[in-house]
């Protein structure tokens, strides 16, 4: 999780420094960011869910679920 969110902070920081040298691009930024933490709603192994583009996926390995948000994020791209 920390080079993960190593990568968001390098993403950030490089997005800032091309705003700020004002340059002529269009820069999109997305980065899929949530909350880790156990709760009574969180993911179990055979929970069902539906993604952004309506398909079902079914949860077997809890440890998997970052590929679930990239999966939104890249729907959403």
């Amino acid at each position: 999780m920390k080079k993960d969110m190593g990568g968001a902070a390098c993403t950030l920081a490089l997005a800032q420094a091309l705003m700020e040298a004002k340059l002529d691009i269009r820069l999109r930024l997305l980065i899929p960011a949530v909350e880790n933490a156990v709760s009574g709603n969180a993911f179990r192994p055979g929970d069902v869910l539906q993604s952004r583009k309506g398909l079902t996926v079914e949860i077997g390995n809890t440890d998997a679920e970052g590929r679930l948000v990239l999966g939104d994020a890249l729907a959403e791209a």
